[in-house]
């Protein structure tokens, strides 16, 4: 849909026939010192106004580039999604970290390596009460240098009184979660695709209680990618939810937002996917699936950008850019894919914000938000715990990307 910014001034939605003339307004209507429009939205509703019009496609369905489609990778796309056959993980430990977190380290049989997972087990492993999972996944620093949900919210608070597995795969550094055509020189071998549907869920419903009715969220890098998971594995997940992701791996702006995420740590995309023609890019873009989610209940969510008390900038993605323009990205393409998903008639839930940047308090906030479409679809039940979980303490410097440039963490 296409919006008249002077319509969002009023506060009455219209829809316009030309979405090159309304794009170009907005800066124009967003200078205006009556307008109730925070001037650091203007990006997020730029980019959402040309979205909605015809340049919308082009912007997030087509492919980017021509050319050979092979590059570095291959033509061959069944190579990039699991193999139907693999073997699940193995548990190599399970070390107590905090309250109900455990380090879970599993053997992965399509990356040869072990893996480690922060996992909340409620009441520990000894409970042996069935219950569902919630796999939580990181940004482009796959929590590799220190920050993650554990450290970086009050998640556990919010969990310790839900009996739900909930699960954060460690080291899927710049990965976009997906099982890539060549090993990186960066990032090494990548199956995080195989391991997410193939390997880790049935080590957690047969070592931890698991029911087999998971659900699955991300943020940033892995908003569009907990979708993708979710696509492949109806059966599996009842629930997919994306925070300040981009729930597109096509268009212009899908291809870019992706290469920035593996490009933050040397990742080199044609090992990934090959040339952006290559039909990889597109087999695993949610927005061109739609048909494949039509069973799951979604959340997706995203700000405009505009900073406040939300923000900690000790958390923030400044390393990557600015965080305005990154969670401003974010929302467009969130906002393309929930009005596509709706025209199909998808079950999806749209939590659009103002106030937020690329930061944890807006992760933690969508999070929680999100529990409203995931607990149900899950059915989780309540947990008693005997006491109270206590704070884990947050990194005190900001820690080294893997990619060695300085800054926070995505």
């Amino acid at each position: 849909m296409v919006w008249k910014l002077s319509s969002l001034f009023s506060g009455e939605i219209r829809q316009s026939g030309s979405s090159l003339i309304d794009a170009f307004s907005v800066p124009a209507a967003a200078s205006s010192l009556s307008s109730s429009i925070p001037l650091l939205a203007v990006p997020a509703l730029f980019l959402a106004t040309l979205g909605g019009g015809v340049f919308g496609a082009p912007l997030y369905e087509g492919s980017s580039a021509s050319g050979s489609s092979i590059g570095n990778g291959s033509s061959n796309v069944a190579e990039t999604f699991p193999d139907p056959d693999a073997k699940p993980a193995t548990l190599k430990s399970v070390t107590h970290i905090e309250n109900d977190v455990y380090e879970v380290v599993v053997y992965s049989p399509s990356m040869d390596r072990e893996v480690k997972n922060e996992v909340i087990l409620p009441g520990g492993p000894d409970n042996d009460t069935p219950r569902p999972t919630f796999y939580l996944l990181m940004g482009a620093d796959g929590a590799a240098n220190g920050w993650s949900w554990r450290n970086s919210s009050d998640y556990q608070e919010f969990f310790q009184d839900k009996l739900v597995n909930v699960v954060t795969p460690i080291g899927s550094v710049s990965s976009m979660q997906a099982d890539w055509y060549r090993e990186d020189d960066a990032t090494g071998r990548n199956k995080w695709l195989t391991y997410l549907t193939k390997e880790l869920p049935p080590l957690m419903d047969e070592q931890f209680h698991g029911t087999g009715t998971d659900a699955i969220a991300g943020i940033s890098m892995s908003g569009g990618p907990a979708l993708n998971i979710a696509s492949l594995e109806p059966g599996r997940f009842a629930a997919a939810a994306s925070y300040s992701g981009c729930p597109a791996t096509s268009g212009v702006l899908g291809d870019t937002y992706v290469r920035q995420a593996l490009k933050l740590n040397g990742a080199d995309p044609r090992k990934m996917w090959g040339m952006s023609s290559n039909p990889a890019w597109m087999a695993h873009s949610p927005v061109l699936h739609l048909d494949a989610l039509e069973d799951t209940k979604l959340f997706i969510s995203a700000a405009q950008g505009v900073p406040g008390a939300i923000d900690d900038t000790k958390t923030s993605s400044e390393r990557i850019g600015p965080p305005v323009a990154i969670e401003s990205a974010s929302y467009a393409c969130s906002e393309y894919f929930v009005d596509r998903a709706q025209r199909a008639g998808l079950d999806v839930q749209w939590y659009p914000q103002v106030e937020g940047t690329h930061s944890w308090g807006l992760f933690e906030k969508s999070m929680r938000k999100s529990w409203g479409v995931i607990g149900p679809a899950l059915d989780v039940q309540p947990f008693e715990r005997e006491t109270p979980v206590t704070k884990a303490p947050v990194p005190e410097e900001a820690p080294q990307p893997v990619g060695g440039s300085a800054g926070a963490s995505k």
